[in-house]
């Protein structure tokens, strides 16, 4: 039967005068036989505590692959793509026209190419609900009524009045100034 040295283990103090050595340039074989210990431990205790030799240069990475990367804020695509401001507003534009002056065949088109992107981007639970709006409001076109008007005078005034403050704070720049944000909540 082989016998087991009987070396004490290494206390505290004892790893940091290991970790000292080690930051300092020496190496991982030469501590493990000064101090008595396997290579591996010194190894392993200096990938977890994360030290690193006084002659250690760090090489240059590869980013990491997409799938990584988290999905960017807003500013960050806008930043890396300008286009995608446009986007945006062009986005607004499209869904304050559906809520205040809704027609069937804007809201078909709306609703494909929503379920054309949520396709694209692998949602096909998204892709069918909104292919089923445009599918229905195909089929219900002919009997919406054309010029009806689903809101009151009232609701198409307000609106109107939003997108005149909207478009006054998009030239101004921060809006600090334009008309109307003083107004009350329930103009």
């Amino acid at each position: 039967m082989t016998s087991v040295s009987q070396t004490p283990r290494p206390t505290a103090e004892h790893w940091e005068q290991i970790r000292r050595e080690f930051v300092s340039g020496v190496s991982a074989p030469v501590l493990a036989e000064r101090h008595g210990l396997a290579e591996r431990s010194i190894r392993r205790r200096a990938a977890i505590e994360g030290w690193r030799r006084s002659d250690f240069v760090p090489t240059g990475l590869a980013p990491p692959p997409p799938w990584m990367r988290g999905t960017p804020s807003r500013e960050e695509a806008i930043a890396a793509d300008p286009a995608l401001e446009e986007v945006g507003e062009a986005e607004a534009t499209a869904r304050f026209g559906l809520l205040f002056n809704p027609d069937p065949k804007t809201l078909r088109n709306y609703a494909f190419r929503r379920a054309s992107e949520s396709a694209a981007v692998d949602r096909p639970q998204e892709a069918m609900v909104w292919m089923r709006l445009a599918q229905l409001t195909d089929r219900a076109a002919h009997r919406i009524e054309w010029d009806g008007q689903p809101f009151r005078d009232l609701d198409y005034i307000r609106a109107a009045y939003l997108q005149h403050v909207h478009d006054t704070m998009a030239d101004d720049g921060d809006g600090q100034d334009a008309p109307g944000n003083d107004a009350p909540d329930d103009a």
